[in-house]
C-alpha cells in the first residue's frame, strides 16, 4: 500500500513539474514572443503594402506620453524606451529622445529622489575635496547637488553624492552629443558644430580630460559667485576633442566660428582664426559639464 502510495506521489510531482513547464512556456509566448512577433508583422505588412506612409510608432508614441499624463512616469518612460528601440525611423523618436532626456536629468538631479545616488555622512578628518575624490567625482558635482557655496563643512552633515557613471558619444553627422549611462541612452543634445582638425581620425576613442570654468580666460571655483555663468570647457585626451561654448561674441567670417583666443593662423595673415571643438548651446554644454567627470569615456563617431 505505501508503495503505490509512493508512486502516486511521484506521478503527482511529475504532472505537476510538466504543468508548471507548460505554462511558463505560455506565459513566456504571451508576454514576450507574441508581442515582437506582432510588432515585426505590423512593420512588414505596412513596407509591403501599397498605402500611403503610416507611421507605426505614433500610436505607441501617444500611449507612452497618455501613461507620464497619468503620473505612470516610469511605466511611460519604458514605453519611450522601447519605441526608441523599435521604430527608429519614426517621425516621434527624436521627441520621445528629448521627453526621456529631460525625465532622466530631472530625476538625477531632483534633491529629494536618491534612486542610484550615494548619501554620505560626515565624518572627523572629512575634507570635501577628500569627500569628492573618494567617490571619483567633480567638486562642483558636490557642491552643485548640495548647495554649498564654501568648503566648510560639519561632522554629521549629510552630503549627497552623484555618480558620475557617463559615457559620452559625439555623432559627427548628425551633430549630436549622446550621454550614455551603463550603454543606455541617458539624453541627447544639439551640437551647433562640430569642427575638428585636418588629420583627425573619426571614429575615435578617448577619455575626457579635467573640466575647467573660466571668466575673463581666468580659472574659477564652484564657490566663485560669477561660476554660473562662467565659460565651461570639457577636453578630451585627443587635441580638437573638446566641448566648449559658442562664443558669446560670434564673429563669422567664411562660416567659421572664432573667439578672441589665438589658434593656428591666428598671426599669418590668414584671417580669423580657425577654432576646433564640439560647439554646444550654453545651457546645453552646462548640462554635459554637470555630468561629465576626468576619465570618462568619449566615442567621436560618424
Amino acid at each position: 500500500m505505501a508503495k503505490a502510495q509512493f508512486k502516486l506521489l511521484i506521478f503527482l510531482l511529475t504532472v505537476g513539474l510538466m504543468l508548471g513547464s507548460v505554462a511558463t512556456a505560455v506565459w513566456f509566448y504571451v508576454r514576450v514572443i507574441r508581442p515582437e512577433w506582432e510588432v515585426q508583422e505590423e512593420i512588414a505588412n505596412l513596407e509591403s503594402s501599397n498605402l500611403p506612409p503610416v507611421d507605426p510608432g505614433a500610436r505607441r508614441f501617444d500611449a507612452a506620453v497618455e501613461l507620464i499624463r497619468e503620473g505612470k512616469l516610469e511605466e511611460g518612460r519604458e514605453a519611450l524606451y522601447k519605441l526608441v528601440a523599435q521604430f527608429k525611423q519614426s517621425p516621434t523618436v527624436p521627441e520621445a529622445k528629448r521627453i526621456i532626456g529631460e525625465m532622466n536629468l530631472d530625476r538625477f538631479f531632483s534633491p529629494t529622489d536618491l534612486t542610484s545616488k550615494i548619501e554620505h555622512t560626515v565624518q572627523p578628518g572629512d575634507l570635501l575635496s577628500k569627500i569628492a575624490s573618494k567617490y571619483k567625482v567633480p567638486m562642483d558635482a558636490v557642491t552643485r547637488m548640495n548647495g554649498l557655496r564654501s568648503e566648510t563643512i560639519h561632522i554629521g552633515d549629510h552630503l549627497v553624492i552623484l555618480p558620475l557613471d557617463f559615457d559620452f558619444v559625439v555623432d559627427v553627422s548628425d551633430k549630436t552629443v549622446v550621454v550614455l549611462r551603463n550603454d543606455r541612452f541617458f539624453a541627447e543634445f544639439p551640437a551647433v558644430d562640430v569642427r575638428l582638425p585636418p588629420g583627425f581620425r573619426v571614429p575615435s576613442e578617448m577619455k575626457l580630460g579635467g573640466k575647467s570654468a573660466t571668466v575673463d580666460e581666468k580659472s574659477v571655483s564652484s564657490f566663485d559667485p560669477r561660476y554660473p555663468m562662467a565659460d565651461k570647457w570639457v577636453p578630451g585626451e585627443k587635441a580638437g576633442a573638446l566641448f566648449r561654448p559658442v562664443p558669446r561674441a560670434r564673429v563669422v567670417a567664411e562660416d567659421t566660428p572664432t573667439t578672441p583666443a589665438k589658434a593656428e593662423g591666428a598671426e599669418s595673415g590668414m584671417g580669423p582664426p580657425q577654432e576646433y571643438g564640439i560647439f554646444l548651446a550654453r545651457e546645453d554644454l552646462e548640462e554635459i559639464f554637470a555630468l561629465a567627470r576626468q576619465g570618462a569615456k568619449l566615442r567621436i563617431v560618424n
